[in-house]
């Protein structure tokens, strides 16, 4: 076996060894992690610099190879530059999350400008981050579209630019992305006829997507079955008080699921008894009551099943390295419990966190609970958008229903019925 070379490496790439093992990694992936270190400990001593700073990392990053083209890189190399990314990462935060290289989708083109001014204006307005990446998203495919074409200058484009763009580009899409990317360039092209860019509005060339579908009854389950799925729960394993913590807020307060898998130890008040969070989907504040048998499962799990990590989230992933869980891996987590439940999904129901969140709104419509209350509960941004549950709400349906008035017999007798 080949000796190691004895190179000294600074104090913060020392601390990150001990913290992954923390973390639980590996032995062989804290090795591989200290191999890179003890790399770039003698490629900073060979090049004169003292400590690691942000010049050095890119210095780093562009020595690996190919001026830092992460997706041309090897295997091996891509390994070097998660890692040399770790130590900078940690040096400057005290932590790190691990996370695959994405290749970023950077706009280019004589539209860049336009289409980043635009951007801006819209986060500006306090847009959820959701619907803006939504619209950057639709504007590059437009953007691409228009260099591929040779547009480099909004002055360029024209109605029959826009047209072709519809038909060529849009028909592999379905009605809904259609719909957000009409809206999407329609708004781009508005603002830049407000903003002087462009002289004629042309916002008013881009169709309209038709009308809305119907929206579908949402997917409820009865109390009987929520009990049913909860008590299938493994409460002896630390990952199923997890999920039974995870799945009791869900039915009880009705919080999406962002909101749940990202539920940080700072949003629990634990002297006012409740629960305060800023949404994720809507960014508006909520307060919601910390209900007892809720707050006692999340105890259970953080005294006997969460793993021990300093991670602000309550909670985490059960295998290394830990992080906060995944709307996936709660989704996953109701459907295996109704498979164990044996609750079947009659009527296609849909079968995740948001039928739970369904289901305490058809709970709370049978307690006679006002919409505003309900609206509240849930957090809706839009008082129009709980009206939708109305739907669901048979008993209140079944008292404005109307009796069919009875024909008169001389109507048959005429000739006009169907005997």
């Amino acid at each position: 076996m080949t000796k190691r070379k004895h190179i000294k490496m600074p104090i913060p790439f020392c601390e990150l060894l001990d913290y992954l093992r923390s973390r639980g990694y590996a032995e062989r992936s804290v090795r591989e992690y200290e191999d890179h270190a003890r790399w770039l400990t003698e490629y900073m001593q060979d090049n004169g610099y003292g400590s690691y700073t942000s010049e050095v990392y890119a210095a780093v990053i562009k020595h690996i190879g190919n001026d830092g083209r992460y997706e041309e890189l090897s295997s091996f190399l891509k390994r070097r530059w998660h890692c040399v990314t770790a130590l900078y990462e940690f040096q400057q935060t005290g932590s790190y999350t691990f996370r695959r290289k994405k290749a970023e989708k950077v706009i280019q083109g004589g539209l860049k400008e336009d289409i980043e001014s635009f951007m801006e204006y819209r986060r500006s307005m306090l847009q959820a981050e959701n619907t803006w990446k939504q619209y950057r998203l639709d504007l590059l495919r437009f953007n691409i579209y228009l260099y591929e074409e040779g547009i480099s200058d909004v002055s360029q484009i024209t109605t029959a630019v826009i047209l072709k763009y519809i038909q060529e580009r849009m028909a592999r899409f379905t009605q809904p992305t259609i719909r957000h990317a009409l809206t999407s360039i329609r708004q781009f092209l508005f603002y830049l006829h407000e903003t002087g860019r462009t002289e004629s509005n042309l916002s008013l060339i881009v169709p309209k997507c038709g009308a809305r579908p119907p929206q579908q009854i949402p997917s409820i389950y009865s109390k009987e079955e929520i009990t049913r799925l909860l008590d299938v729960m493994d409460r002896a394993d630390p990952k199923g008080k997890r999920d039974y913590a995870m799945i009791l807020i869900a039915s009880r307060l009705g919080l999406r699921s962002s909101d749940i898998c990202q539920l940080r130890f700072s949003e629990l008040d634990w002297k006012q008894n409740r629960i305060l969070l800023k949404q994720k989907k809507t960014g508006a504040q909520i307060e919601l009551p910390l209900l007892t048998d809720v707050g006692e499962a999340i105890i259970d799990y953080l005294k006997y099943g969460r793993p021990q990590s300093e991670l602000p989230f309550v909670f985490l992933k059960h295998m290394p390295p830990y992080d906060c869980v995944t709307g996936a891996a709660f989704t996953n987590a109701i459907k295996a419990g109704m498979r164990r439940a044996g609750i079947t999904h009659k009527g296609n129901r849909k079968h995740g966190p948001h039928a739970l969140r369904h289901s305490l709104a058809a709970v709370l419509l049978e307690q006679n609970t006002p919409l505003p209350v309900i609206t509240g509960i849930l957090g809706h941004k839009n008082p129009e958008t709980t009206k939708m549950y109305l739907r669901i709400d048979l008993n209140s349906l079944r008292k404005c229903a109307l009796n069919v008035p009875g024909l008169d017999p001389d109507y048959y007798n005429r000739g006009n019925g169907v005997w």
